[in-house]
C-alpha cells in the first residue's frame, strides 16, 4: 500500500485540477520575469492583434486572429455568452447531466433552461454516457431556444461527442447561437482537424477551452474561444483595449510549445483510467464510466457514501460525491498522481473489506 505518512495532507482529489501541475518551463519563465512583463501595459495592439497569444492561436489553427477571444478562464466565456445574448424569459438547451452552473448562469439574466438527456451505453466493454443526437434535434425543434451548449468532454460524465454527431447537431440548430464547452480537451483526443471547417461554416458557433486543465494552469485563469463570423458583436465586447495578463498569455504559449511533458502526463493518467476500469469492476455495485478527461465517474451503492466519505476523509482523500438531481449514487473522482490514485484505490477497498 502506498506510504500513509506521506498523506499528511489533503488530497484534492475532487476538484478536477492537475496534480502533475503545469510544463517545467513555465516555472523556469517566471523565475526570469522582468518589469516590462509586470509594470508595463501589452503593445499588442499596436501590430493589429489582441496578444501573441491569440496570434500564436490563430496561426495554429489557421484561423483570422480577430476571431479568437481571450478570456478570464472558459468559465468567463460562458458568462459573457450568455449575458449578452440571452434575453430575459429567452431559452438555453443545455444537457441535463452535466456541471451544475449550466443550469445557474441563465437565471442571472432572466432566462430559462431547457435540457436534453444523456443515455448509458458501452464502448469497448466499459459503461458511457451518450450524446442522444436524435432527441437534442426534437427538444431543439420543439423549444427553438436562443442558445445551445454542448459540453465535450462533459463534466462529470466524462463522455464527448464525435465530430460527425456533432456536424449533424450543428446542421440541424443553426438559428442558434451554439456554444461547444471543450475545456477538458486534450485529455482522451487531440482532434483539432474539426476546428477550423466548422468555424468557417457555422458563423454562430463558439467553441471554448481553456489553459486550465489540459494546461494545468488553472490558477492563471485564461480561457480563448474560436468564434464564428456573426458574432462580430461578442468579439468587440470581449476585446480588452489595454490587453489581458501578461504573464499569463505567456505562460499559455510555454505550455502550448511543450507537448512533450503534456504527452506524457495524459499517458498516465490514461493507464490509471484503464487501471480504474478494471478495479472498480471488480467490486459489487461500482461502475466506472468511460472518460476523456482528467476525472472520473464511478457510480457506486448509495448506503455506503456517507461512510465510505468519513473513511477516506480520515486518510486525508477527498473525491466528489455527488448529490443532485441527475446523479444520486455517483462519484466524481479527479485523476491524481499515480501514487494517489493507487492509494485511493486501494483505501476503497480497505473500506469494504471492512464492512
Amino acid at each position: 500500500m502506498a506510504n500513509e505518512k506521506k498523506y499528511n495532507e489533503i488530497q484534492w482529489l475532487d476538484r478536477n485540477e492537475s496534480q502533475y501541475g503545469p510544463s517545467p518551463k513555465c516555472f523556469e519563465y517566471l523565475k526570469k520575469v522582468t518589469l516590462d512583463e509586470l509594470g508595463w501595459y501589452s503593445r499588442d495592439f499596436s501590430r493589429g492583434v489582441k496578444s501573441s497569444l491569440s496570434e500564436k492561436i490563430a496561426k495554429d489553427f489557421n484561423i483570422d486572429e480577430r476571431q479568437i477571444i481571450l478570456s478570464y478562464g472558459s468559465e468567463d466565456l460562458l458568462k459573457q455568452i450568455i449575458h449578452y445574448y440571452l434575453d430575459r424569459k429567452e431559452k438555453i438547451l443545455i444537457p441535463k447531466e452535466a456541471w451544475w452552473y449550466y443550469k445557474k448562469v441563465a437565471y442571472e439574466v432572466g432566462g430559462f433552461n431547457v435540457e436534453y438527456p444523456m443515455y448509458k451505453t458501452e464502448e469497448n466493454g466499459v459503461a458511457t454516457f451518450a450524446y442522444d443526437v436524435d432527441k437534442m434535434i426534437e427538444i431543439y425543434d420543439r423549444e427553438r431556444p436562443r442558445i445551445v451548449l454542448i459540453a465535450s468532454p462533459n463534466n462529470p460524465t466524462g463522455n464527448r461527442i464525435s465530430k460527425e454527431d456533432l456536424k449533424r447537431f450543428l446542421d440541424a440548430c443553426r438559428g442558434a447561437l451554439v456554444m461547444i464547452d471543450e475545456a477538458y480537451w486534450g485529455f482522451g483526443s487531440k482532434e483539432n482537424d474539426y476546428v477550423k471547417p466548422f468555424i468557417d461554416e457555422f458563423p454562430n458557433l463558439v467553441i471554448c477551452r481553456t489553459f486550465s486543465k489540459y494546461f494545468a494552469l488553472a490558477g492563471c485563469r485564461i480561457g480563448y474561444a474560436f468564434a464564428g463570423k456573426n458574432l462580430e458583436e461578442l468579439i468587440n465586447y470581449s476585446v480588452r483595449y489595454l490587453g489581458y495578463n501578461r504573464l499569463s498569455e505567456k505562460l499559455g504559449e510555454i505550455a502550448m510549445n511543450d507537448e512533450e511533458y503534456y504527452e506524457r502526463v495524459t499517458k498516465l493518467m490514461q493507464e490509471d483510467k484503464d487501471y480504474f476500469y478494471k478495479e472498480f469492476s471488480k467490486l459489487d455495485g461500482f461502475t466506472a464510466y468511460k472518460s476523456y478527461a482528467n476525472f472520473m465517474l464511478v457510480d457506486m451503492p448509495k448506503d455506503i457514501r456517507k461512510d465510505l466519505n468519513k473513511f477516506l476523509k480520515e486518510r486525508n482523500l477527498l473525491i466528489k460525491f455527488l448529490d443532485e438531481e441527475a446523479f444520486k449514487t455517483e462519484t466524481r473522482i479527479t485523476l491524481g498522481t499515480r501514487e494517489q490514485n493507487y492509494y485511493l484505490m486501494e483505501s476503497i477497498k480497505e473500506f469494504l473489506g471492512k464492512k
